[in-house]
């Protein structure tokens, strides 16, 4: 058995997917039109600012005349992190779409362009708004990035275009998308009220001692939150290729991350190398109109051709998984004929 499964082809490397990536996509240039369009869209379309809301919340803060000396600092970066936040971004950025890896140089906060452009601000001013603004762009960005993932996934399996399959492809990957922000939402805010009671229970009960040990399981959680969130990195990609359900895609990614765990940690911190080191370049032509046009370009291509090496990498990776269960179920009856 052991011989027959390593006699078997081997998967692609972290290297040979992201090469088949910008191979793929050298050949479908049109696939980046999408989030090219959405980044002139954010640059130079209207934007939705939350800077009112945030200096709202800053100033309902008490103040704290008895914070430590040591945590002063700590609380004046905070305060600045808000204020830019509310400075410079825009709630149109949720029409990237949230998980689907549509690339989007404007969502960067850190993306900072003195070519500002001349469309109208709207202020908002209520948080009822804002929340009803972003429940209606999340899933709208959801849309637009879905119909991206569909056109990439269509086009790898060779599928016609806009035919009832890619309408049903697309529909799909909208509705389990959508279901797994709600999941991800709803677990977020049981952990952030369970976290909350925990801390003001060891607080209140052990003082320091308390503090100490609420700070370890902290630590302890946030480890398992990156190491879920790395396990749990092919879900939408599994739902685009393969078409299963959401629940079926978490089983996949876990189980090709599980058994390909280094490799899979080579090729998020390699794309994670790409993408911040040409971000640095993108900055550097934030300056200039041509130089924020090859950046929003640039930044479409190199994202559109991770999300394809991400795929191709998950396929080959899945498919080798069924293959070597494959082997090992025909080894297993093949042994078990030979006794009888």
């Amino acid at each position: 058995m052991q011989t027959i499964i390593e006699t078997e082809e081997k998967p692609l490397g972290v290297i040979e997917s992201l090469q088949q990536g910008f191979n793929f996509l050298n050949h479908y240039l049109w696939l980046i039109i999408i989030p090219v369009f959405l980044d002139f869209f954010l640059w130079l379309g209207p934007r939705l600012s939350i800077s009112s809301l945030i200096n709202q919340l800053i100033e309902a803060i008490p103040p704290q005349p008895e914070m430590p000396s040591e945590l002063v600092a700590n609380f004046d970066t905070a305060i600045e992190s808000l204020k830019s936040l509310g400075a410079g971004y825009n709630l149109f950025s949720l029409l990237a779409g949230l998980l689907t890896g549509l690339p989007s140089i404007f969502t960067r906060l850190d993306f900072q362009t003195e070519l500002a452009n001349s469309a109208s601000v709207i202020e908002l001013t209520s948080w009822q708004s804002a929340l009803l603004w972003s429940a209606a762009l999340i899933p709208l960005g959801v849309l637009i990035g879905s119909f991206w993932l569909a056109h990439i996934v269509s086009v790898m399996q060779r599928e016609r275009p806009f035919s009832q399959l890619f309408l049903k492809r697309w529909g799909w990957i909208w509705l389990n998308i959508n279901l797994y922000l709600i999941i991800l939402f709803l677990g977020i805010l049981f952990f952030s009220l369970f976290f909350g009671l925990i801390g003001a229970f060891f607080l209140t009960f052990f003082g320091a001692a308390g503090a100490a040990l609420f700070s370890i399981l902290w630590l302890l959680f946030i480890g398992f939150s990156i190491w879920l969130s790395i396990g749990l990195y092919f879900v939408v990609y599994a739902v685009a290729s393969d078409g299963v359900n959401l629940v079926s895609a978490i089983w996949r990614s876990l189980n090709v991350v599980g058994r390909n765990a280094m490799s899979t940690l080579g090729f998020l911190i390699l794309t994670l190398l790409l993408i911040e080191g040409f971000s640095r370049i993108w900055l550097a032509l934030g300056h200039h109109v041509w130089g924020v046009v090859l950046s929003v370009c640039g930044n479409a291509y190199l994202g559109t051709a991770i999300v394809a090496a991400a795929i191709f990498f998950y396929q080959s990776r899945y498919q080798q998984w069924q293959k070597t269960r494959s082997l090992v179920i025909l080894s297993q009856q093949s042994d078990s004929n030979n006794k009888t």
